[in-house]
Formats: structure tokens, sequence, C-alpha cells
């Protein structure tokens, strides 16, 4: 079995010596050429996007995680002009791919609706997610969460992600429910308390 990546690969940006490669950048290149062969795995359970009103049920054994929607959406719909998600936790790969996306127009604007446990368990990624935040539009919201929710507002649709999995790497046996409704959306959206 081959890894990934390479456990030295796991610290924060470095420039490899005598090289001149920022190792930060590779594992995001390396992150989202995985995640582009899991956009088929996608592809390949719900033949096409939830048309308005529709709605897919999915169990996955590892082939994608809750991330792997957002470039889906963004392949077969277009541009993302709102995005929500609601999670418990989150990891540096998927902190600065969302960065990215944003970066390059795919998407808009940008919430996260994150633990509060956050700020203790991984200080390193709420130190990222925030100097990412500064000069883009994105927003953070820590609260008491547990709850994996994703509202993708993209070419008049709205879709609603929720499932077991998390913003991170370890996807397992993991259940989501894909739907396509302006009425859940707005509905999920007002769940998230962002007056803190």
């Amino acid at each position: 079995m081959n890894s990934l990546f390479s456990l030295s690969e796991l610290g924060n940006r470095e420039v490899e010596h005598g090289k001149g490669r920022d190792v930060g950048k590779s594992r995001v290149v390396k992150f989202e050429k995985i995640h582009s062969a899991k956009i088929e795995n996608i592809k390949n359970l719900c033949g096409q996007l939830p048309a308005p009103g529709e709605i897919v049920f999915l169990w996955t054994c590892n082939s994608f995680n809750a991330f792997t929607f957002i470039p889906y959406v963004i392949k077969y719909s277009g541009m993302i002009e709102e995005l929500c998600i609601s999670t418990y936790s989150i990891n540096t790969r998927i902190v600065e791919s969302l960065t990215k996306w944003y970066d390059k127009g795919n998407v808009r604007s940008i919430l996260l609706y994150v633990s509060e446990s956050l700020r203790f368990r991984m200080p390193a990624v709420v130190d990222l997610l925030e100097a990412k935040a500064r000069d883009r539009e994105i927003s953070i919201v820590y609260a008491w969460n547990h709850s994996k929710v994703q509202l993708i507002k993209s070419n008049g649709n709205y879709f609603v992600v929720e499932g077991s999995g998390n913003f991170s790497e370890n996807a397992a046996n993991e259940q989501y429910i894909f739907l396509n409704n302006e009425y859940v959306y707005k509905f999920r959206k007002g769940c998230f308390d962002t007056s803190r």
C-alpha cells in the first residue's frame, strides 16, 4: 500500500533545503489531484447533480469526503455564489483548498460555522483560518457545534449536503444526503447562529 504523503510533509509550510519548493503548496496540489478522482466517485453514485426538488441518499466507504462535494458542484454547476459550512472539524489542507477555490473566483463567499473546541484542539488550524479570512469574504463563527451541513448556492441551485463526514481526510463509512431545495437551504441556513 502506497502512502499519499510523508509524515515529514505534515509540518507548517517550509521551503525544502536546496530545492526552493514550498512543501505546503505541494501538499495542496496533491490533495486536489486526489479529489479530482474522488469527484468521479460522486458522479458515479449520483449520475448528475440533483435537480430542484431531488434528493440523493449516499453511503460511502472511504471513496470521498465532505469536502469533495465542493469541487464536484464547481465542476458540474459552475461558480459557487455562497458556501456555508457547518462542521465539527476541519484541517489545514481543506482550509488551503477552500481559499484557493475562492482566490480563483470559483467561490464568491464562505461562511464557516465550526466547533468552539477547534480553538484548543487545533490552534494551528484556527490561526490559518483566521489569517486566510482577513482579506477575503470569509466569515468564521465558533459555536458549540457538532453538525455537518453544507449549503452551496450555485447557478440558481440550492444544494444541501448533510451527513456524518467532517472536513477532514479520515473518511470511513460515511452517509450523506444530497439535495437541491431552496426551502431546506434557507431553513438550514437559519440554524447557523451567526449572532456570536
